[in-house]
């Protein structure tokens, strides 16, 4: 039976015989630097990598910014990598205990039939199949897919080197940062009540820097998790990525070097929103703009916690954070999927413009 370390070792050697692949470096604190190196590289080699076309807010999922791949797919046990094929990234991570199962998205593709394409070729791949082999993968989880690739899965081709195997559907929901800004009309009555209810108990309260508070915000991350658990028996919170996110994006590393390189939108776009609620640390919002390459007008919110103990500090610390975002040019939120109805029912609150339906489509190699 192999080792863990020998495992990985196995995925590491194997897609190093891939072209144009990165892979996860071993010193996390360095994970940022070695991506973006990578993507760099990439475009000075391929000026023309770029967002297929213009989308429209509600269009437009996590997976479209290398910060969603840094948040979601760089922590163990999971071994990420990115693998480049012409103007398209593929990115995946190697799952589970025994890495056993596999993730991809395609941030950069909009047509289903490259999709169709780009997985035929990595499938294709002996040393990429020795890999499902070795490992014994047989389910690969597709993420953020539309309806269209929907279509031609269920054609279920033969051409094809996978067939569909199961969907789940979910929505990503887009709000008009002005629209909830303003608070107008009856449909805000909600969300103002909570507002005004916040600020008539004079609290204290202090922004912070995350980069001073780093391991305050790990605690408040993981109370919350425990006291989701104990009330609702389960938690909307992925520890490790939101641990991860304060970690990597609360370094006071100044990345504006890779800013000024091809115009990716990186760490420097972070926008983090801690405030001291009567001098403990009781919230933390963190998003970023969506898009790998030019700069959008929609953020993505992806973390928002607060210390469940002082009521109405939700829909405050939220209301506040999107302040913010306003204040750094941003029109648009986009507030991700949503898996539980009394998620939904708080999110509600804010007042959606849309939600754009996607799937997490499950697959399985044709024998």
């Amino acid at each position: 039976m192999p080792t863990k370390i020998q495992e990985i070792n196995y995925i590491k050697k194997t897609l190093s015989k891939i072209p144009d692949t990165w892979q996860l470096n071993n010193n996390s604190e360095k994970q940022i630097d070695s991506i973006f190196s990578f993507i760099i590289k990439l475009k000075e080699k391929n000026p023309n990598i770029s967002l297929s076309h213009k989308l429209k807010p509600h269009e437009i999922p996590y997976n479209n910014s290398l910060l969603h791949f840094l948040l979601y797919y760089t922590y163990h046990p999971k071994y990420p990598f990115i693998i480049h094929k012409k103007n398209n990234l593929i990115i995946g991570s190697f799952t589970g205990r025994k890495y056993n199962n596999l993730e991809i998205s395609f941030p950069l593709i909009k047509k289903a039939s490259n999709i169709i394409d780009d997985l035929n070729w990595l499938l294709s791949i002996d040393s990429f199949k020795s890999i499902l082999k070795k490992n014994n993968i047989k389910n690969i989880l597709i993420r953020d897919i539309d309806d269209n690739f929907v279509k031609l899965l269920k054609k279920d081709e033969e051409i094809f080197n996978f067939k569909l195997k199961s969907l789940r559907e979910l929505k990503y929901a887009t709000y008009n940062v002005d629209r909830t800004l303003n608070l107008n009309g009856v449909k805000f009555a909600n969300l103002r009540w909570h507002i005004n209810s916040f600020k008539k108990r004079n609290h204290k309260i202090e922004l912070v820097n995350l980069s001073d508070s780093v391991s305050e915000v790990i605690h408040l991350i993981g109370k919350w998790r425990k006291n989701a658990i104990e009330k609702r028996g389960f938690s909307y919170v992925n520890i490790n990525s939101d641990k991860l996110g304060a970690k990597l994006f609360g370094r006071k590393t100044n990345y504006k070097n890779y800013q000024k390189k091809k115009k990716i939108v990186g760490p420097e776009n972070i926008i983090s929103r801690i405030l001291r609620i009567d001098g403990k640390i009781a919230s933390f919002n963190l998003g970023f703009p969506l898009g790998i390459f030019q700069k959008k007008d929609v953020f993505a919110h992806t973390i928002g916690i607060v210390d469940t103990s002082i009521p109405h500090l939700a829909e405050y610390a939220q209301y506040n954070f999107w302040k913010e975002i306003k204040n750094k040019g941003y029109n648009y939120v986009n507030d991700g999927p949503t898996w539980k109805n009394d998620l939904r029912t708080y999110k509600t609150k804010f007042r959606p413009i849309g939600k754009k339906r996607y799937y997490w489509a499950t697959i399985v190699q044709r024998l």
